[in-house]
């Protein structure tokens, strides 16, 4: 017996595509809420132990002063680790 409509599943109806976005949508406003609070002073107060944890958002500077600190030095390094495309040949 072959059946002759196939078991259509929920990704595959209209509108899924829609559905997935909105959900994903929502789940990262969820969570941004507490990095907003925290960037207003309502979810907690922060506590520096030093000068310079005063700046605002100064862990996220941080994070991306290191992250480019990173890229430049692997794209320096680069050239003395390139092998030829037929190295390993």
């Amino acid at each position: 017996m072959t059946n002759s409509h196939p078991k259509t599943r929920w990704l595959d109806t209209a509108g899924a595509g829609d559905k997935i976005f909105t959900g994903l949508v929502i789940l990262a406003v969820l969570l941004a809420v507490p990095d907003i609070l925290s960037v207003i002073g309502i979810l907690y107060k922060i506590h520096p132990k030093t000068d310079i944890e005063e700046i605002p958002e100064f862990y996220g500077l941080y994070a991306l002063i290191s992250l480019l600190t990173l890229i430049g030095i692997a794209k320096a390094v680069h050239p003395f680790l390139r092998r030829d495309e037929d190295y390993y040949d």
